[in-house]
């Protein structure tokens, strides 16, 4: 048994416009699509919910970073943080070098252990 007393439940949520996105990216769908594209990168706007898919033949460090900088900076303005797990294409140098340009901080979730 769990000795932990109850607590609230803590929301993630965005107290104003373009200050966090979280992105992922879903590996190797079967059956691949029409177009053979078989990953597909999801970027999630925490103030409104808005969700923004993509899908690619391959994930690369500049596919991410043409993703984050077509479909989120050039649509919705510049973000001020966005969030993604540890995966080597989302935390490239190519990916800090943009976030340094747009003068946004890059973020790494929590890695889940099962």
């Amino acid at each position: 048994m769990i000795r932990v007393p109850p607590n609230e439940l803590n929301a993630t949520s965005a107290p104003w416009p373009f200050v966090t996105w979280g992105m992922d990216a879903i590996d190797l769908i079967e059956p691949t699509a029409s177009n053979r594209h078989r990953f597909i990168l999801v970027a999630i706007y925490y103030f409104t919910k808005w969700v923004d898919v993509v899908c690619y033949k391959a994930v690369t460090e500049k596919v991410v970073t043409d993703f984050v900088r077509d479909c989120i900076v050039c649509r919705f303005g510049v973000l001020e943080s966005i969030i993604t797990d540890n995966a080597a294409t989302l935390n490239s140098d190519l990916m800090k070098d943009m976030c340094e340009t747009f003068k946004s901080k890059h973020k790494n979730s929590t890695a889940c252990m099962p």
